[in-house]
């Protein structure tokens, strides 16, 4: 009986154990912890810098986009660190200013960022933080390694392109200059120690020249590269310059500038840039050499496969037989057919073959070119006519064509232009040419 009371007295206390012990856990709650509420600052996006590359000096301008919750934005704080330091270091505290933007329906802010001095290659983290009045905080990070920002040059030696090495450079020459760039430059780079010195991407290359005592002038500007992506590695670029006309017998003179883009000022204003030169040795250039007075060859093609006399060798002003070997018929008529008069040269058909003749065909000015031959000016024109211009064989040739030959791929040049065709049958014509040679 005894037992049956106590069990029912202990039923009738338990809710109120209960309430005192929820009580008391509630109590503890408060006094160990506070509810703040989701009041952490938000970036809503962010147009950071993007380069994998600085040079020390420069600007950077990036733009954070954010929102408050809660609680006010304070402050944004912009930290670095610089490789190999392991610590940040706070180098602007920018107090909030109100800048909302409808079109990005948030806050803006434009952080323009010197960037620091360190070791060529060294990693630099940037932090961008926005700090409420309650102290909480969000980060936003972007990196980018050190690079040097002046360019180096220096010159290889220079080329004749339109004549042999031992040969005077006349007017008209085109002389080669390699040029080379960031002798020893990388593009890019995945840690401090890596071989090279990074630098910053090349822009343009700059050539001058100077003609005797008159004043030095612009020549020409190239990008470097011509085409494609820009780079800060180790190039060489050759640099074809042609010998100004009226420059015999006077010193040319010229100089390499080579540039790099350096932002210094607060964008949108252009950046400055960092150049380095080099000043190549002083060419003068002599005399063009004088060709002989034209001479006149005539190729009679008769029958069916031309005769004795449908070639001709170029070199020693001497018709060459049908039977005779294919090595000196640097020029012959191979076809009438359709009232057209095909020349070509047969050298390649010899035993053992010979280095073909070529020939340039003159589709403008050809007539004044003829008149004012040169050994170097027939030289020039035909090297610097493009491969594919340079042939074995002319269609159709009629009469006022002006043609440049080089003969067997040595250096030898004439050149010469059709002054009659006479037709004497329907496959028998004979060809007059004026050649002018040395």
């Amino acid at each position: 009986m005894t037992s049956s009371i106590i069990s029912r007295a202990a039923a009738r206390l338990l809710p109120l154990l209960a309430v005192v012990l929820l009580g008391s856990c509630d109590k503890e709650l408060d006094t160990y912890y506070s509810e703040t509420g989701p009041q952490f600052p938000t970036f809503t996006a962010n147009a950071l810098g993007t380069a994998t590359k600085y040079a020390p000096g420069e600007i950077v301008q990036f733009e954070l986009r954010f929102a408050q919750q809660t609680d006010p934005i304070r402050e944004i704080r912009i930290l670095q660190k610089i490789e190999p330091n392991r610590d940040s270091t706070l180098v602007q505290t920018i107090p909030y200013q109100p800048a909302f933007s409808r079109i990005r329906q948030s806050d803006t802010l434009l952080v323009n960022y010197t960037v620091p001095a360190g070791q060529n290659k060294a990693n630099v983290r940037v932090d961008a933080v926005v700090v409420s009045t309650n102290g909480q905080s969000k980060l936003r990070t972007f990196s980018f390694r050190l690079a040097e920002a002046t360019p180096t040059i220096r010159l290889n030696d220079a080329t004749n392109v339109t004549a042999p090495g031992t040969s005077t450079p006349v007017p008209g020459d085109v002389v080669r200059f390699p040029v080379v760039l960031n002798e020893g430059g990388i593009n890019t780079a995945t840690s401090l120690t890596a071989t090279g010195t990074l630098r910053k991407d090349l822009d343009s290359l700059i050539t001058y020249i100077k003609v005797g005592t008159a004043a030095e002038r612009r020549f020409a500007r190239q990008r470097v590269p011509t085409a494609g992506t820009q780079s800060g590695a180790a190039t060489t670029v050759n640099v074809d310059l042609t010998l100004p006309a009226g420059s015999a017998g006077q010193p040319v003179v010229f100089r390499f500038e080579v540039k790099s883009l350096y932002q210094d000022r607060i964008p949108p204003l252009a950046p400055s840039v960092r150049a380095a030169t080099v000043t190549a040795p002083a060419i003068t250039p002599g005399t063009p050499t004088a060709l002989a007075a034209a001479r006149t060859v005539t190729l009679n093609y008769t029958g069916t496969t031309g005769g004795d006399l449908a070639a001709y060798d170029l070199a020693t002003f001497a018709p060459v037989a049908a039977t005779a070997s294919s090595g000196t018929k640097d020029v012959a008529i191979t076809s009438t057919a359709t009232n057209a008069v095909r020349l070509q040269a047969l050298n390649a058909t010899a035993t053992p073959p010979v280095t073909t003749t070529r020939f340039v065909r003159l589709t403008t000015g050809g007539a004044a070119a003829y008149t004012n031959a040169t050994l170097n000016s027939i030289r020039q024109t035909f090297l610097t006519t493009a491969a594919a211009s340079q042939v074995t064989q002319l269609d159709n040739v009629v009469v006022g064509d002006v043609v440049i030959a080089r003969l067997r791929g040595l250096d030898q040049y004439v050149i010469f232009t059709v002054t009659g065709i006479n037709r004497t049958s329907a496959t028998d014509v004979a060809l007059t040419l004026a050649v002018k040679a040395l």
